[in-house]
């Protein structure tokens, strides 16, 4: 069955006040991997540990453009330690999406590369509306948010295969700040989750923006709907 990650923003508040009891309660969820974007200021070998304990695996790693282009060495460092292979730039101000930025992710894309590492590109609506995901270079991969491409009023399933990550993110309408745990929503999931795997995707990544309650709750009924969608894959 395709491994089921969660995106550690996701559970931001909770990591920010007990990281490490946090990767537990993760890992007690069933979660097989996680997806890293902060380590809360805990050193990088103490996260690798944690990890290898509980068996979870860092399947990929957020970071900032800005970061990626300053602090490459102590990102490749910290892959080295957590095993991740795959740096993901996790957001740009969409009134940057130019041929700036195209240029910039081909160098970023041609250092990382140098480091053994592979780049790749996660999208939220705006690269959608405004057509940049066709300008990606070839060496960056699309970490493709099947929810904000929804979100944008485009068909998910139109945009996979593109990249080995899929994030899997819902909400309950377009228009508005309505994120809700994966199934729960309009998004279509039963649809998009057997088509993923289809296509070969190596990670589902669950992601919710903004919760109203429990991170954690939230958390586990993501993933046992997408665990229930999985289970339709013929």
């Amino acid at each position: 069955m395709t491994p089921i990650a969660l995106q550690l923003d996701s559970v931001r508040r909770s990591a920010a006040a007990d990281f490490e009891w946090t990767l537990r309660e993760v890992a007690a969820l069933g979660y097989e991997g996680v997806e890293i974007f902060d380590l809360h200021e805990h050193a990088p070998e103490s996260v690798a540990g944690w990890l290898a304990e509980l068996g979870l695996a860092a399947a990929s790693r957020h970071a900032r453009l800005e970061a990626i282009e300053t602090q490459l060495p102590e990102l490749a460092a910290e892959a080295a330690l957590m095993g991740w292979k795959r740096l993901v730039v996790s957001w740009f101000d969409p009134a940057q999406l130019d041929d700036a930025l195209v240029a910039r992710l081909a160098a970023a894309a041609s250092a990382v590369a140098a480091e053994g590492l592979e780049l790749g590109y996660h999208n939220h609506d705006a690269e959608v509306e405004q057509g940049f995901l066709e300008r990606l270079p070839d060496s960056v991969f699309l970490e493709l948010d099947a929810g904000w491409a929804w979100y944008a009023g485009v068909d998910p399933l139109s945009l996979l295969g593109r990249g080995p990550l899929v994030h899997v993110k819902d909400f309950r309408a377009r228009g508005g700040r309505s994120f809700c745990p994966v199934g729960d929503g309009a998004v279509g999931y039963e649809r998009i989750v057997p088509a993923a795997v289809r296509a070969g995707v190596e990670w589902l990544i669950v992601e919710q923006d903004e919760t109203e309650g429990s991170e954690l709750d939230d958390a586990r009924r993501s993933l046992a709907a997408v665990i229930t969608m999985l289970g339709e894959v013929a």
